[in-house]
């Protein structure tokens, strides 16, 4: 999995991509703003006033910003918001610039490995984990490799548009089918934030200031990852992952196989960003604090108003969103008026078990298409128990019986299944 890795010192959210592609989907190719004061960093102007907010808006994982030796003054009368600024960073300490003031705005915490605090991955795992955990692991890639034909892959620094356009497609139906199983909003799955993302996602790779990590089972994607590359920190950003191969742990071993990748290629940190979720807990070695930085000349009036409300607002989403209410919110909201909804994927209960007597007869059976959508609890069924039971999942043909519902047959290599919906 080694690759010529590029190191790219320009933050990807401060690079000419982004701000092109995000202008182009999001501010209707409207005039970028710069300032003297302020390196390194874009913004977009408020309709109104004199309000300016970093390009990309929350569509960012980790800006950085130098503010100028010079004695500049294009701050006068305004103020600026940068969002997303992590801790580890280490942005400079900011020092008194005539009457520009800086308020940090706490949003999150976030999560990281220190990939460059250990020698091996094998020293990283037997910090975090006991030995149970580990092969635990170990065996879910064993199971995977021995039912499927699994490559893992890194697309860092090259990506054909063809291949690309097939692993976008897939990432998109994976996210739509995990959501409609839980039947979540998901935000990424608009086709305007979509888009945006598939643009910006093959223009980045290439330019290896992005990467996108595929679990490829079967020629086909079951986990897929977007992350964005800055120096030595890797950023994770998106992930999913099918449904189908719950029982194999894939999101684990997608953390597991990326972790290696990241000891093989000298990156540093490993970032699982920010976001309250029991899995970046469990994988990373340290947390960080994203911070928004609100600047603004404390000599105007208007411009202290501003910033003191724009200061209240932000701290009063937080509390909103520690209490969990953001996401009752959000989930009332999708389901009192969300549009274009997917059908719900609601995954049934069935028992499967292997029979070697009164073995069915296929010319009496009527066969079945084990890929098809409307099977999809029948083949997550014989998935999980296949982990317990390892052969090729590719040899699996799946019957139906002519006269009863819900039972059926799966003639594997080493098995005949018999697969029942369980009663309620």
């Amino acid at each position: 999995m080694n690759l010529l890795i590029v190191r790219m010192n320009i933050n990807p959210f401060n690079s000419q991509t982004f701000i092109d592609v995000w202008t182009k989907h999001f501010n209707k190719n409207e005039k970028v703003f710069t300032f003297n004061f302020i390196k390194k960093a874009s913004f977009t102007k408020h309709k109104s006033l004199p309000y300016y907010i970093n390009v990309g808006k929350n569509l960012t994982n980790g800006l950085d910003y130098e503010i100028s030796e010079k004695n500049e003054t294009d701050y006068k009368n305004k103020v600026f918001l940068l969002r997303d600024i992590p801790t580890y960073f280490n942005i400079p300490t900011y020092k008194e610039y005539g009457a520009l003031k800086l308020i940090k705005i706490f949003q999150y915490e976030g999560y990281i490995t220190k990939v460059s605090n250990y020698n091996s991955l094998e020293d990283y795992l037997n910090t975090i984990y006991k030995s149970n955990t580990r092969s635990k692991l170990k065996r879910n890639i064993k199971r995977l490799e021995a039912c499927f034909d699994v490559d893992f892959v890194m697309h860092y620094g090259d990506i054909s548009k063809e291949h690309f356009d097939d692993v976008f497609q897939e990432f998109y139906n994976l996210f739509e089918k995990r959501y409609a199983n839980k039947q979540e909003p998901c935000g990424e799955l608009n086709p305007v934030i979509w888009n945006y993302y598939t643009e910006l996602a093959f223009k980045m790779i290439n330019e290896s200031t992005a990467s996108l990590f595929v679990v490829y089972c079967d020629k086909k994607p079951i986990g897929v990852t977007f992350s964005y590359h800055f120096e030595d920190a890797l950023i994770e950003a998106l992930t999913v992952f099918d449904i189908d191969f719950y029982r194999y742990n894939i999101g684990h071993t997608t953390i597991l196989k990326m972790l290696e990748w990241s000891f093989e290629n000298n990156v540093k940190t490993f970032d699982y960003t920010q976001g309250n979720f029991e899995y970046k807990k469990r994988w990373s070695s340290d947390t960080y604090d994203t911070h928004y930085h609100l600047f603004y000349d404390s000599k105007s009036i208007k411009s202290t108003i501003i910033a003191n409300f724009i200061e209240f607002y932000f701290n009063f989403k937080r509390a909103f969103r520690e209490k969990n209410y953001n996401k009752i919110y959000h989930q009332l909201k999708y389901k009192m008026f969300g549009s274009n909804k997917p059908d719900a994927v609601v995954i049934e209960s069935y028992h499967v078990k292997k029979i070697e007597e009164n073995l069915p007869v296929k010319s009496n059976l009527k066969a079945l298409d084990l890929e098809s959508n409307q099977f999809i609890s029948v083949r997550r069924a014989i998935y999980d128990f296949l982990y317990m039971n390892p052969q090729k999942a590719n040899t699996i043909q799946l019957y139906g019986t002519q006269d009863v519902d819900n039972c059926f047959f799966a003639f594997g290599e080493k098995d005949i299944l018999k697969i029942v919906k369980n009663e309620s």
